[in-house]
């Protein structure tokens, strides 16, 4: 029998996760400046217990992002329903069911294949009375380590992000392709000294991939403001909003940082 998961947390450790993440909104107020609207700021909760997210709904937070479908899972059976839950790891597509079974998904961050868009489609409970929200992932950066499909060139007449949006559009009533998603590469993430190349990129996509919708007549296709771009994380984020991301994932700054992995002995 698992052991039930407490949302109890102390004042103390309450006071650092507010202080930590007032110190990311200030630093993305400053980042906006007086032009430009506010991102939305997804606190990623990876590893971290259930009470710490406890406390900053607490405090008013809504937007929790998680990596692994499993813990997602467990922490909104106990969590308020009124939290928006982003999903920001890689899902396979034998756990795509079980991703359409929270309710409270706000959205799916890395889709990138039509067949985990079906089995999204399939497994929508028919009691959802809202579309179930996905950003297509792309792979910026180019590296084998990042998940994602190849951005789009400038010109391009189709390729795989347009295949899969088109897909989303036509093909699965129940979806809403809400934008796109990246992860910068470490380099590009620790140089604020010129614009980051994957976020460049990013928005280079975006407006390629809008282009091409609006010329083959994709009824109902998102214009290139509709698409959201979430872009930038703990290293990168503040870059990321004067680049016009719109949504911006924040971990180790709100929350502190994470256990190694520990590897296992050969």
């Amino acid at each position: 029998m698992s052991t039930p998961i407490s949302l109890d947390y102390t004042a103390d450790r309450a006071e650092e996760l507010r202080e930590n993440i007032q110190s990311v909104q200030a630093d993305i107020d400053q980042a906006v400046g007086s032009s430009g609207s506010k991102p939305r700021l997804v606190a990623i909760s990876k590893i971290k217990p259930a009470s710490d997210i406890k406390a900053l709904y607490d405090a008013g937070y809504r937007h929790f992002g998680e990596n692994y479908i499993q813990e997602m899972v467990d922490k909104a059976e106990v969590l308020p329903r009124d939290i928006n839950w982003h999903f920001v790891g890689s899902l396979q597509s034998n756990k795509s069911k079980l991703a359409a079974s929270v309710p409270n998904l706000y959205v799916l961050e890395t889709l990138s294949s039509t067949k985990v868009a079906d089995l999204l489609q399939k497994s929508l409970s028919s009691e959802r009375t809202t579309k179930f929200n996905v950003y297509i992932q792309i792979n910026t950066s180019s590296e084998d380590s990042k998940s994602g499909l190849p951005p789009l060139t400038s010109n391009a007449d189709g390729g795989e992000v347009v295949d899969l949006a088109i897909h989303v559009i036509e093909k699965c009533p129940g979806l809403n392709l809400l934008g796109l998603m990246t992860i910068g590469s470490f380099e590009a993430s620790h140089d604020a000294s010129k614009p980051n190349p994957d976020f460049e990129t990013l928005k280079s996509t975006r407006k390629e991939l809008s282009r091409i919708l609006q010329e083959k007549g994709i009824k109902d296709a998102p214009k290139e403001d509709e698409l959201e771009l979430s872009m930038g994380m703990s290293a990168d984020f503040v870059q990321a909003v004067k680049e016009g991301s719109n949504s911006v994932r924040v971990g180790t700054r709100i929350f502190g940082e994470r256990p190694k992995k520990v590897s296992k002995p050969a």
